[in-house]
């Protein structure tokens, strides 16, 4: 079987390196073309990581006439949609890290784009691919937990302050950075919401004034969900959690990885004063398989073999709620058609 031709543009994001880590480990399905990092400071620091020797460091353009079946958009979270659309208007399939910036239009043109010619856009929401949040769904399409009433979707880290410093590129800070993973839950689960209220703040830890707090209430018809967002928290990493509330049962999924443990409660055996639940036997996914399943669906994608599940319309539809839920004052509830 023909190999993928693949190509990296952009070094710069926190999963750049593991990304590339993960096609490294299937030379039988990638054949990496090379790598473009237009940051002089930063190509003399890919040039130091053996992640990288194998391949060469190439321009846009020469990437471009390489002929790559696909492209692995991994720079600074706010350039991604400029690259991204550069990247379909040539006809190469994408994969982009998330979130997809905040220049909506630019993202809303590349996904109207790909749509036109075919061409396959994955967003890199790994958590897609979680063990217990693919069996969470299963049971909520199968009708185990009923109507579902809430979630508690909570994304938090305890970040070194460096890094908190660092979340002063984005207007709401760690919401943007990382939040965007817990909307993705809750729209995928319940909808588009009638009402969003963020709460951004600064938690000063350390003086430090970052947008590095964030709550967000998504309210619908009946019931609300909480986003929670926090890059202060101690042990944040741990509690990183989905616990989704339907009239006939609740899962939970807390942490959400290293290790993944969940636990399913139903109405038939619940008591109100004590905790009675049967723990689902999840496999938990080591840290270097985490991109692992994902990667592997996107090669599915780019050969024909498999159609991306979450379409073209959901994915500029999760954005504008991401950026509703930075505080943007955005229209999230028009429908979409690209």
């Amino acid at each position: 079987m023909k190999k993928i031709r693949i190509g990296h543009i952009g070094t710069k994001h926190d999963h750049s390196q593991d990304k590339m880590d993960c096609i490294r480990k299937f030379p039988e399905l990638f054949e990496v073309v090379g790598v473009v990092e237009d940051d002089p400071m930063q190509r003399e620091v890919i040039k130091r990581n053996p992640t990288y020797y194998d391949y060469p460091i190439l321009t846009e353009e020469q990437l471009f006439n390489a002929g790559c079946d696909c492209i692995m958009v991994e720079g600074f979270e706010l350039d991604l949609p400029y690259v991204a659309k550069r990247c379909v208007e040539q006809g190469i399939a994408v994969h982009i890290d998330k979130p997809a910036g905040q220049d909506l239009q630019v993202f809303e043109d590349t996904l109207r784009i790909a749509k036109k010619n075919h061409i396959p856009v994955q967003m890199a929401y790994m958590y897609r691919y979680n063990p217990a949040y693919l069996d969470c769904l299963n049971l909520i399409r199968k009708g185990r937990l009923g109507e579902i009433h809430s979630i508690s979707a909570v994304m938090n880290t305890g970040h070194l302050d460096k890094k908190r410093e660092w979340l002063n590129n984005f207007d709401a800070g760690i919401m943007f950075f990382l939040g965007c993973h817990m909307v993705d839950f809750v729209y995928n689960i319940q909808g588009i919401p009638k009402k969003i209220t963020p709460y951004i703040k600064s938690s000063g830890v350390h003086g430090i004034e970052s947008k590095d707090m964030a709550t967000v209430i998504f309210e619908y018809e009946r019931g609300t969900s909480v986003i929670q967002s926090n890059s202060c928290e101690i042990n944040g990493f741990g509690r990183r959690e989905l616990v989704v509330c339907g009239s006939e049962g609740t899962y939970e999924i807390h942490p959400l990885e290293r290790p993944i443990e969940a636990k399913f409660t139903e109405s038939s055996y619940a008591t109100p004063f004590y905790d009675k639940h049967i723990k689902r036997h999840i496999k938990t996914v080591p840290i270097e398989k985490r991109y692992d399943a994902m990667m592997l669906d996107f090669a599915k994608m780019v050969r024909g073999e498999k159609e991306n599940p979450y379409t073209y319309e959901y994915e500029l539809q999760l954005q504008k709620l991401v950026l509703a839920a930075c505080g943007q004052e955005i229209d999230y509830k028009t429908e979409i058609v690209l």
